[in-house]
C-alpha cells in the first residue's frame, strides 16, 4: 500500500496504474467507424503511445548519471553502463515509414507539424542513439577515454529535447480534443439513451481522465485532487447504481461477458488508491524536520 516507506511517489505511481488501466479498457468499446480525422489522430496516439516511454526513460536515465548534463560524460560516472539510452530496434525505421505516410494523407491538420517533428527528432536519434547503447553497455568508453561518448552528448541531449518539445504540443491538443470529444458523446449518449449503462461507461472515463490529469502534475494541488475526486465518486455511485439494477435483470451475463463488472471494479480500485494518495501526503506533511541545516529535507517537498 502507500503508507510506510511507499511515500508519495509511490502512491502516485499505484494511482496511475490503476487509473491507466481502467482508461485504456474503457476506451477500447468505441464502436463506430473512425472519421478521417480520427484516424488522423489516432496515428498521432500511436506515435505518443510507442515512442514516449522511451524517450523520456532514455532522457531521464542518462542525465541523472551525469554531473553536469551540459557538459556530458566523463565517464567517470558510477556505474557508467547505465549512460546506455538502449537500442531503439530495427524495426523502428518501419515504423517511422509507415507514420510518415499515414500523417501526409488529408485531412490536414495543424498537429501534423508536431507528429513530424517528433518523427524528425526519433530518425535523427536513431543511429546515435543505438551508437551510445553499444558504446558504454560494451565498454567502448574505455577505449578512447570518452571521447566518443563527448561527441554523441549534445545529438543526443538536442534531439530527446526536440522530440519532449513537440510532444508536449501534440498531448495539448490530444487532450482538447479528446475532451471535446468526449463532451460532445456524452451529450448524444444522453439524449439518445438516457443516464444508463452507455451513459455512465462513457462518463466514468471521463471523470477518471480527469482525475488521472490532476494527480499526474509534478506538484499537484490536494485541494484540486479532492474536488476532483468528488465529482469521480459521484459518478462512481450513480453508475454502480446503474449497473446493480442492470445486473439484477436477464443481461447479468452478457454485463460480465461485457466488461462492465470489471469496469466498476477497477474504477473503485483508482478511488480508493486516491483516497490513500491523499491520506499518504497530508501525513508527509506532518512528519517534523530532522534537520534545519538541509533543507532539502523538509516535509511538503
Amino acid at each position: 500500500m502507500c503508507n510506510g516507506d511507499g511515500l508519495r511517489a509511490k502512491c502516485v505511481a499505484l494511482v496511475l496504474g490503476v487509473a491507466l488501466a481502467l482508461v485504456s479498457g474503457l476506451a477500447s468499446a468505441a464502436g463506430n467507424k473512425p472519421s478521417a480525422k480520427e484516424q488522423k489522430v489516432s496515428v498521432y496516439i500511436d506515435i505518443v503511445n510507442s515512442e514516449s516511454k522511451y524517450v523520456f526513460q532514455a532522457y531521464s536515465g542518462y542525465t541523472k548519471l551525469l554531473a553536469d548534463p551540459k557538459k556530458g560524460p566523463t565517464c567517470n560516472e558510477i556505474d557508467v553502463q547505465r549512460l546506455s539510452p538502449g537500442a531503439m530496434g530495427d524495426s523502428a525505421p518501419d515504423r517511422y515509414k509507415g507514420w510518415r505516410k499515414a500523417i501526409a494523407k488529408g485531412p490536414k491538420l495543424d498537429p501534423d507539424a508536431f507528429a513530424s517533428e517528433m518523427l524528425d527528432a526519433l530518425e535523427a536519434l536513431y543511429a546515435p542513439g543505438n551508437e551510445a547503447s553499444k558504446y558504454y553497455f560494451e565498454n567502448k568508453y574505455k577505449k578512447d577515454s570518452c571521447k566518443r561518448g563527448q561527441e554523441l552528448h549534445p545529438v543526443l541531449m538536442a534531439n530527446w529535447t526536440r522530440y519532449m518539445q513537440a510532444e508536449q504540443k501534440m498531448r495539448g491538443f490530444l487532450e482538447q480534443y479528446t475532451d471535446e470529444r468526449d463532451a460532445a458523446d456524452l451529450v448524444s449518449i444522453q439524449k439518445k439513451q438516457g443516464k444508463a449503462l452507455h451513459y455512465y461507461h462513457r462518463k466514468v472515463m471521463v471523470d477518471a481522465k480527469a482525475l488521472i490529469r490532476v494527480v499526474d502534475q509534478q506538484q499537484f494541488s490536494l485541494d484540486a485532487v479532492r474536488t476532483s475526486l468528488a465529482a469521480y465518486s459521484s459518478t462512481l455511485d450513480e453508475a454502480k447504481v446503474v449497473l446493480d439494477k442492470a445486473y439484477a435483470g436477464k443481461d447479468r451475463d452478457a454485463l460480465y461477458q461485457g466488461g462492465y463488472k470489471h469496469m466498476i471494479d477497477n474504477a473503485f480500485q483508482l478511488k480508493n488508491m486516491t483516497n490513500e494518495l491523499i491520506r499518504t501526503v497530508e501525513n508527509e506533511a506532518k512528519k517534523p524536520i530532522l534537520n534545519t541545516n538541509h533543507p532539502e529535507r523538509a516535509t511538503g517537498r
